[in-house]
């Protein structure tokens, strides 16, 4: 059932009901699959957009795909940071689930190689770096089911895994690490992506130029820029948009950022209609994490917020750390419409992408995928079959890295509850524990755990179960 909330999207709502009346929506669906773009926020927090309702932050060309798409408003990343966020995009799994799949896979890589234990310190740490990129090849990934349906795939942005060779894709930015740069200047953005982070910062054309050469087939674009990541640092033409304002410098420029990355997007947008291609290209949006930059709060000068953003934002345990919201956007096939109530997670993404593409997904991945097809949902077939969302933080905000600190939380969301555990202290220690109501305090500023034990119990034991099926999923 579609469900409406106008507290959310108070403009959006006037533009999704009077859209089905438009002559755009009436055309049938090609019958080739369709084109997809993954489009994937970096660092971009749930309220800096015009259709989340900010009245500060321009997006003009993501809010033109809310208001012709369907909008998943609820909806949570599987990380509170980019790298185990995005392995979820492209392998539909839990970051649990991921992990402990690549450490097998590495425990019998160094148990079949007697020259791994004798190698030094750095160069096993390098050699598991390698690995750990290079193990995706062993896992199902969307660009390789979709190319077992006749898909091309390109690779663009930010990408954590080395070569998109790894990530199954025909074509991409992304090489695989030059090991020579290890630990020497440069060597983080190589990590991140090398060349591949150059995509709507410095240039559009690798991804203009794959659409052109694939015009005739199917295609499949990750389109992930480092923005509105940092450095914040966007050129004139998107902060002139915020300078003579009464908004903090930190959130100037942060929003210029947002901005900078929702001009590619129209960017992008704008190539794939002079193409001919807009009638046949399933636009999908997602956040990798949150983040949190309030209009009128100044990080400026504090080098952890500067970096992070706000405290309950990227890399916190809170609301904000994880909330994204999910677009689907199709002309003709994809009626306009928000789902505000509905529980959606990213490890849903594949499984609607791969459903649209007419790819049926393995029946060895149909145990080990959590996440459900969302096209049901949107055509008004059903609900998601999800009354929370259950996670696990193995990184947190640290008062003296940038990066964090390891960490070993969950957590607990429903539509009314954000609960949070330390699982290192135990289940019996109420200091360990976190709960604030989400309709009353949305915030997340007043911790109500001692007033709730039996809310804290159900949670406990919810996030005790969705453990156990992390662990009998990758047995």
């Amino acid at each position: 059932m579609r469900r409406f909330r106008a507290c959310i999207f108070p403009i959006l709502i006037v533009l999704c009901l009077a859209a089905p009346g438009n002559a755009l929506y009436a055309q049938e669906a090609p019958d080739r699959p369709p084109n997809i773009v993954l489009v994937i926020g970096d660092d971009h927090g749930y309220p800096y957009f015009g259709f989340t309702g900010s009245e500060h932050v321009r997006t003009p060309n993501l809010d033109l795909l809310a208001h012709e798409g369907t909008v998943f408003s609820f909806a949570h990343a599987t990380a509170n940071y980019c790298r185990p966020s995005l392995q979820t995009l492209v392998t539909g799994l839990y970051p649990s689930q991921y992990r402990r799949i690549a450490d097998r896979h590495h425990a019998e890589a160094v148990r079949d190689d007697p020259d791994w234990e004798a190698a030094s310190g750095e160069a096993r740490r390098k050699r598991d770096a390698v690995f750990m990129s290079e193990v995706m090849r062993r896992f199902a990934t969307l660009p390789a089911l979709l190319a077992e349906n006749g898909y091309a795939s390109f690779q663009a942005g930010k990408w954590w895994e080395g070569s998109y060779e790894n990530g199954g894709f025909t074509e991409g930015m992304s090489q695989q690490w030059d090991m020579e740069a290890w630990g020497k200047p440069g060597w983080f953005q190589l990590l991140m992506g090398g060349d591949g982070l150059a995509i709507g910062r410095d240039t559009m054309q690798p991804v203009f130029d794959f659409i052109d050469r694939h015009a005739d087939r199917p295609f499949f674009i990750w389109y992930g820029p480092s923005l509105p990541h940092t450095p914040l640092d966007a050129p004139f033409s998107h902060y002139k948009y915020y300078a003579n304002t009464a908004l903090s410098e930190s959130a100037k420029q942060y929003y210029a950022n947002c901005t900078w990355f929702d001009a590619g997007v129209g960017e992008l947008l704008d190539h794939i209609e002079a193409r001919g291609l807009r009638e046949n290209t399933l636009i999908a949006y997602v956040n990798d994490n949150g983040w949190e930059q309030p209009p009128f709060e100044e990080y400026v000068g504090d080098r952890i917020l500067y970096s992070n953003g706000g405290p309950k934002g990227k890399l916190s345990l809170h609301d904000l750390a994880f909330r994204t919201p999910v677009i689907f956007h199709w002309p003709g096939a994809i009626e306009p419409g928000i789902f505000g109530e509905d529980l959606v997670s990213t490890v849903d993404i594949a499984p609607t992408l791969l459903d649209y593409a007419g790819a049926a997904v393995p029946d060895d991945l149909k145990t080990l995928w959590p996440g459900q097809s969302l096209r049901p949902v949107i055509e008004g077939a059903g609900s998601v079959d999800r009354d929370m969302l259950v996670g696990h933080a193995t990184q947190q905000r640290s008062e003296d890295d940038v990066m964090g600190q390891s960490a070993d939380h969950y957590y607990v969301r429903t539509p009314r509850w954000h609960f949070i555990w330390d699982a290192r202290e135990g289940n019996t220690n109420p200091a360990a524990m976190q709960l604030y109501d989400m309709e009353r305090d949305p915030d997340g500023s007043e911790n109500v755990v001692s007033g709730h034990p039996d809310l804290a119990s159900r949670f406990l034991e919810a996030i005790t179960a969705w453990k156990e099926d992390i662990v009998s999923s990758t047995e």
